[in-house]
């Protein structure tokens, strides 16, 4: 689903604007997935009248007679919301992804869109609810654990909850056990992660690694932020420049 769209609900980093030293020394209890439904995340399974039902069942006939099965109309629609989210066209998204849904809702890359979607609109309970049904069934998929990762640090940044910054770094830990390789975006976001837990050690280490993958992962603004806290170890970058 990466390969298409940007990472959910990442937002600007507020290196100073999490208070993480009091949130991390507060008694929380372990964070669970949103007490949420699939009928509040997912717009048509709740049609309000009996026109919407009928709405609906005249689109599944005459969607299923013009690409003569109901999977191929659900990978176009598919297709549609992957473009328009693109284009940053999240409203039209959603829209695609609905009519995907009730086109194939075993295709998995729907539920995972809808989460996307919701992350970006800031929606972070329905994004991981969503996103955690895509997980059930494809565990082993880096990208998708990324994805919640980010997604868990975007609801941190904005509520400071040290759980989402736990789960974070264990959802992005076991996408780096599965795929090491071209994972400067991971190793990025475990810099982040280790940085708001004061790991800055550690911080500097990931970084580094993400930047050995990509050059474009040399954010100047953590790169500033660990130098105020511990020296770099590798000794490129310094508090004036970068040699």
């Amino acid at each position: 689903m990466r390969q298409w769209i940007a990472a959910a609900g990442l937002m600007a980093m507020g290196l100073s604007g999490c208070n993480m030293q009091n949130a991390l020394t507060e008694n929380h209890q372990p964070q669970q997935r949103p007490r949420l439904t699939m009928q509040e995340v997912i717009p048509p399974m709740a049609p309000a009248t009996p026109e919407a039902v009928a709405q609906q069942n005249k689109f599944l006939k005459e969607n299923t007679d013009r690409f003569k099965s109901r999977q191929m109309a659900g990978k176009y629609y598919v297709l549609q919301a992957k473009r328009t989210f693109n284009e940053e066209k999240l409203d039209s998204a959603i829209v695609f992804f609905n009519r995907a849904w009730l086109m194939d809702r075993n295709n998995n890359e729907i539920y995972w869109g809808y989460g996307l979607v919701y992350g970006q609109q800031q929606q972070y309970d329905k994004a991981l609810y969503i996103l955690y049904r895509a997980l059930d069934k494809d565990k082993e998929n880096p990208r998708l654990l990324t994805d919640i990762a980010t997604t868990h640090l975007a609801r941190f940044y904005q509520k400071s909850s040290p759980e989402d910054l736990q789960q974070s770094k264990k959802l992005l830990e076991r996408a780096v056990q599965l795929h090491p390789d071209n994972a400067a975006d991971t190793f990025y976001k475990l810099a982040v992660n280790s940085y708001y837990l004061y790991d800055f050690a550690q911080a500097w280490d990931y970084l580094h690694q993400s930047i050995r993958q990509d050059r474009t992962k040399e954010d100047k603004q953590l790169i500033s932020a660990l130098l105020q806290h511990e020296r770099d170890p590798e000794g490129i970058y310094t508090s004036q420049r970068k040699r």
